[in-house]
């Protein structure tokens, strides 16, 4: 009996020792694997990034202190365990935007790793539930229910907004003067046909930080239509479009 309980027992610490090293092994990383909110940080000095399935942002900023630190990004993509990164817009240094930076980051423990900064970003959520997940550029406004496009929405100056399932970034910048001009973002729910923005950073009026704004939205031949009041007060109605449909 005593060598088939050796063999049994080797058997077993063989089986825990595969599972351990599975666990622990990097994981081949997929652009679907990154899509969603990252976050790291104290609510001092917290980061937040978002990826849609192209376009990134990142958003550092001081939660209590409603004070805003920075924001970069830009179009990204996955080559094998490189995250490659094409920067739009950087409040601290302009000189980044039109560079690509390459990163080598992991997926380990549903942790992302980038390996030159050693950050660790825990996953905030993974694109869902909210509705208007993605890259949308502020094209136009309506009034009595009909919409007046803008002729030059996305270049040179852009107003994009970028959503995942729960969080909202929006950055107003101009890729040809290399200049950052604003930027806001919290939180987000969609539930009713109501859209409800919960203020986490604010660049125009830090004293928006803590607001719970809630617009109506709908979707008019494939376009946003956001209305409501601004966080500064005013009537809003504005028409935005997905990139994609921009950059065509």
């Amino acid at each position: 009996m005593k060598p088939i309980w050796t063999f049994l027992i080797v058997v077993i610490i063989g089986i825990a020792a595969i599972q351990m090293f599975s666990s622990l092994r990097p994981v081949i990383i997929d652009t679907r694997d990154i899509v969603g909110a990252w976050g790291f940080g104290s609510p001092e000095n917290r980061t937040v990034m978002i990826n849609t399935d192209k376009i990134f942002s990142v958003a550092a900023y001081d939660l209590p202190g409603k004070k805003f630190i920075s924001s970069y990004g830009g179009a990204w993509r996955i080559e094998g365990n490189k995250m490659i990164r094409k920067i739009e817009w950087n409040s601290k240094d302009s000189n980044q935007v039109g560079k690509e930076i390459t990163d080598d980051v992991q997926l380990t423990g549903g942790k992302l790793v980038v390996a030159k900064n050693n950050e660790v970003w825990e996953r905030l959520d993974d694109g869902k539930p909210g509705e208007l997940m993605g890259a949308w550029i502020i094209t136009g406004n309506f009034r009595n229910d009909s919409v007046s496009k803008r002729s030059n929405p996305f270049f040179p100056r852009r107003t994009m907004k970028l959503l995942s399932g729960k969080y909202f970034h929006w950055i107003a910048y101009n890729v040809v003067t290399r200049s950052f001009m604003n930027a806001g973002g919290g939180t987000y729910t969609t539930t009713g046909g109501k859209y409800t923005e919960n203020i986490e950073f604010f660049t125009k009026t830090p004293e928006s930080v803590g607001k719970t704004l809630v617009f109506d939205y709908s979707f008019v031949n494939g376009d946003w239509r956001h209305k409501g009041e601004k966080s500064t007060g005013g009537a809003m109605d504005e028409c935005w479009s997905k990139r994609e449909t921009l950059e065509k």
